[in-house]
């Protein structure tokens, strides 16, 4: 099988991808990734690299990215052109790489590579990091707080949802007797699929039954797996860090917020050894996923330590609780660490794990990233969430949770259901 992986997103998004490459590639099929540039994996290691010239990083930090960050409507509006552009970016690149496919696993909002497979004939299997029911009352991930409305609202406000997403992909205007109307371009959107759908999450966190199709539903778009977290390889930390972390002390917590644009390291330190020194704690922080900062040493007597990208995995198990942004891919990483949370939502799904490890038990009530921001509310409640998740039963709960999850091979599983169904295809 000779498989296209298109990933569109956050450096967090990519990674899944990478994960599945690596676990295709060494059950012997052919693999292309398809991602931005500035996200492509260091070597390959025998997987085909294609890169993609838009850069999440400068969306992230752009006006768009505000917006959405702020329920701003009219702004996301006016920024829909770099929405348009994003997307876009990936319909070449994929075009371009679809000699002798059997299959493109397309992210979710990688809808142009989903145009591009259907122009070149080529089956398209979709692949999401959150819940995206076919059913018009599922959740909805990507609208903050939106699992709290009613039925009957959320099902309208998912079929507008749907009727938009193929905008983002591109529009144009036309004219209807005395009104101009927009109208997509193409009709690929979030579901688009001709084999079905992979949810690279645990079910541990969101029952199967969330995704499953509605009672009389069929066709490609109801054919749902959730298969587990794709992580990638295991890598070890630096010497430096490991070092750092094997000095006897109080116990550790983890501070980072991924891809997210957060506090400037003037104003978040400073909270940060607030909860250190409230709850006999020391702390490392991470001011970005990709950023080098180095292992630094701190001021005389501080408690807190910066520290460069380390791989989740090898790090979290170290730590007695992390507070992050609630990103699919780190919201994975802790649960399987088996370590309370504090989620500091910036954004899109965040807000949504925030809210399935608040009803797991295993995290409280989460923070929303304008609160920190906000030193009033900020500075008192901060240290008061970090004492609920450092209770004793919260602590179980997380350590029970870890050892259910940690244990699932969900790169796997996707490997094998890919198998089953591109060879019956």
């Amino acid at each position: 099988m000779r498989a296209v992986l298109v990933a569109i997103g956050s450096h967090g998004d990519v990674v899944p991808f990478v994960a599945l490459a690596e676990r295709l590639l060494a059950a012997g099929h052919e693999v292309v990734l398809v991602t931005h540039r500035s996200l492509l994996p260091a070597g390959g290691q025998g997987v085909e690299l294609v890169g993609i010239d838009s850069d999440p990083s400068t969306l992230l930090a752009g006006p768009a990215a505000r917006s959405l960050r702020r329920g701003d409507l009219r702004g996301l509006y006016r920024a829909r052109a770099l929405f348009a552009d994003y997307l876009l970016s990936a319909g070449g690149p994929t075009a371009d790489s679809l000699d002798g496919a059997d299959v493109v696993v397309a992210s979710t909002f990688a809808m142009t590579a989903v145009a591009a497979a259907r122009d070149h004939q080529v089956p398209v299997v979709r692949a999401h990091l959150w819940p995206e029911p076919s059913r018009l009352d599922g959740p909805m991930p990507l609208l903050p707080y939106s699992w709290l409305l009613p039925g009957a609202v959320r099902r309208s406000a998912r079929s507008v949802q749907r009727r938009g997403e193929p905008l983002l992909a591109g529009f144009e205007r036309r004219r209807s007797g005395r009104r101009m109307r927009v109208m997509p371009t193409r009709s690929e959107g979030f579901l688009t699929t001709d084999l079905g759908s992979l949810y690279a999450y645990s079910p541990a966190l969101v029952p199967a039954e969330v995704c499953a199709p509605a009672h009389g539903q069929a066709g490609p778009a109801a054919r749902a797996t959730v298969t587990g977290w794709w992580t990638p390889r295991a890598g070890g930390l630096s010497a430096q860090t490991r070092r750092l972390l094997d000095d006897p002390g109080p116990p550790w917590l983890f501070v980072g917020f991924g891809s997210m644009p957060s506090l400037q390291p003037g104003r978040l330190l400073p909270l940060v050894e607030g909860i250190c020194r409230a709850h006999g704690l020391r702390a490392v922080v991470q001011l970005g996923s990709t950023a080098a900062v180095p292992s630094a040493p701190a001021p005389p007597g501080s408690p807190v330590r910066l520290i460069g990208p380390e791989p989740h995995d090898a790090l979290l198990p170290r730590m007695a609780l992390a507070v992050h942004h609630g990103g699919a891919g780190t919201t994975g990483a802790v649960c399987r660490a088996g370590i309370p949370s504090v989620v500091v939502p910036h954004m899109a799904d965040q807000f949504y794990w925030a809210h399935r490890l608040h009803a797991l038990g295993v995290a409280p009530v989460g923070l929303p990233s304008a609160a920190l921001r906000a030193p009033a509310v900020a500075v008192p409640m901060l240290p008061r969430l970090v004492a609920r998740a450092l209770s004793p039963r919260t602590v179980a709960r997380a350590r029970a949770l870890g050892d259910r999850v940690r244990e699932e091979d969900g790169v796997g599983a996707a490997v094998r259901w890919l198998e089953d169904v591109v060879g019956r295809a």
